[in-house]
């Protein structure tokens, strides 16, 4: 029974290291996104700043020339937005298979761990078992060297 319980051991160290590296690359994965997610925003924003720039120098009057310019540089930002909302959404892939890469491994850990609960529950009844026994064997000596 010891080489059982020293394997169990040493499978619940395995799914334990197993947990805490998929929880890492989960955070990591997490970073990930929130960086692409910061960076979509400074793109939108920066996108929303032009086109302002954009009417407020129509409202001025402008050439031709430089109005194809703005337009060309938004078109260039869209792109660059949708882009980046692609490389988000891969992000966000990512991040939900590490959370069920992070659940599957400590549902394998709780597994391992309720085999060692139910193993120590065992031994625990086997010594009272025994001592039980070791107990009445006792009380029946007792008695049967007083009769």
């Amino acid at each position: 029974m010891g080489s059982h319980s020293s394997a169990l051991d040493t499978l619940i160290d395995l799914a334990t290291n197993n947990r805490d590296s998929a929880a890492q690359h989960l955070g990591k994965l997490r970073q990930t996104k929130q960086s692409s997610q910061e960076q979509l925003d400074t793109l939108l924003q920066y996108r929303d700043e032009y086109r302002q720039k954009l009417d407020d120098a129509m409202k001025r009057g402008m050439s031709m020339n430089e109005l194809q310019n703005y337009q060309r540089f938004i078109a260039s930002l869209d792109q660059a937005i949708a882009q980046q909302e692609n490389a988000l959404k891969n992000c966000d892939q990512r991040v939900n298979q590490g959370v069920k890469h992070w659940q599957q491994q400590q549902q394998r850990l709780n597994s391992f761990d309720a085999l060692a609960t139910r193993r120590n529950e065992e031994r625990e009844l086997v010594a009272k078992k025994y001592e039980q026994r070791l107990s009445d064997e006792f009380a029946s000596r007792a008695v049967s060297s007083f009769g």
